[in-house]
């Protein structure tokens, strides 16, 4: 954004007029909220890293019997409202919704049990769908925002390779490295830097 000194009159009085108009005071703390909790979403894994006695689970579901119990589930339901409400807010962001309903049936099915088919189901399309999310959006953006997320879309893809063919490291680590993507996801277009711009239509 330009400094306010670069703005002619003319453009410093548009600024003004729009800065003063009903609902942008309220959209702009909308924003900071929204960007509060997407930096929340990245520090999940450190979250329960950190209450867990700096440990390492089988996968970040796996903390769900931790002590405090509260740890997991509370940033894990801010991050499922965070999706949700901007999901039903935003036009075009109905994408954001769905995947804040998959992170909610995440938390709601235990990973273990008669309902882990369900939280396995739930938490694919969570983590899978935000990292086409991202990469998606990516596309039209500055080259260095495509080469960062595509990076970060195989260091994910690599993560879950390690994991799941050869048995290297924890699931915890991919699922991490998804939810960093979410956050970038979010601050690149609240910032809309390099172009990175989410469309605002059905």
């Amino acid at each position: 954004m330009l400094d306010a000194s670069t703005y002619s009159r003319a453009e410093r009085a548009v600024v003004d007029t729009v800065s003063s108009l009903p609902g942008v005071p309220t959209l702009r703390r909308f924003l900071t909220l929204e960007r509060v909790l997407a930096g929340m979403c990245g520090l999940i894994p450190l979250i329960l890293y950190v209450f867990d006695d700096f440990s390492i689970r089988g996968s970040i579901s796996a903390y769900h019997d931790m002590s405090p119990p509260q740890a997991f589930y509370f940033p894990l339901s801010v991050a499922a409202m965070l999706f949700l409400v901007n999901g039903v807010i935003k036009t075009g962001r109905l994408y954001n919704t769905v995947l804040g309903a998959a992170l909610s049936g995440v938390i709601v099915f235990d990973h273990d049990g008669t309902s882990g088919f369900f939280h396995g189901v739930f938490a694919v399309a969570f983590f899978a769908g935000n990292v086409i999310v991202i990469v998606w959006y990516s596309w039209r953006a500055a080259i260095w925002i495509r080469v960062v997320t595509s990076l970060l879309a195989l260091a994910i893809v690599l993560a879950m390779l390690a994991h799941f063919v050869l048995d290297w490291i924890s699931l915890f680590w991919a699922e991490s490295l998804s939810l960093v993507a979410i956050t970038a996801h979010y601050f690149l277009d609240s910032f809309k830097l390099g172009g990175y711009d989410v469309p605002t239509r059905r």
